[in-house]
Order: C-alpha cells, then structure tokens, then sequence
C-alpha cells in the first residue's frame, strides 16, 4: 500500500516568515544584472553622449533597470562624470541617468520617452 506523501500532505506549515524568503528569493532570481562593456563599447558609448550634449541632438540611452533594460529618448543636457550621472531630456521631462546603469547608446530621430 503505496500512499506517498498523502498522511501529512494537508498538516504542512508555511510560516509568514518563511513565506517572505521564498518570495524574496524569487524577486532576487528575476533581477536583471547588466552586461559588463569592453573598452571599446565604452569609448563609443561615451562619444555618443558627448555628441548629443554638443550638438543638441537626441539620443537613444539602453539603461539597466531592477528587471530589465529600459530605453529612453532625449537630448544630454548635463554630464556629472565625477557624481556618475547624466541628464537627459524630453520635451519638459528630464531624467537623471547613473552612468554605471547605462549600457548602449545610439543617435535617434525623434526626442520622445520611449519605454
């Protein structure tokens, strides 16, 4: 007489403490991490940038978000190299972008948010 499991199957105990791990540790597994930037991505990502700042033209930013890349389109009104951040803007929007976050970068044709 094979019943398995089936004695104790209705007796578990999930306690809320425990409930809260396990959703924690499934949060943790879906975070995005970004890629690492060869040295050459980089010099491409930052003259991209630069270009945007000086000429006033908007840009394409691929940033690394909690779960997930997100895009966004704007001009570079402001770089902090030493705070490690950008101001893009849209429009009257603006946005501060951690220059840590960012992972591509390309010359767009409209100056929309585009997320």
């Amino acid at each position: 007489m094979d019943r398995g499991n089936k004695l104790w199957e209705g007796h578990r105990l999930l306690l809320p403490q425990h409930r809260d791990l396990i959703w924690e540790e499934k949060q943790k597994a879906k975070e995005y991490h970004p890629p690492e930037l060869a040295a050459d991505e980089l010099e491409a990502l930052d003259r991209t940038i630069r270009w945007s700042r000086a000429k006033k033209r908007p840009i394409v930013l691929t940033y690394a978000s909690k779960y997930g890349p997100k895009r966004c389109t704007g001009v570079v009104l402001n770089i902090h190299p030493l705070e490690g951040w950008i101001i893009l803007q849209s429009g009257e929007e603006k946005r501060l972008i951690p220059l840590s976050k960012i992972v591509g970068a390309e010359a767009a044709t409209g100056g929309e948010w585009t997320e």
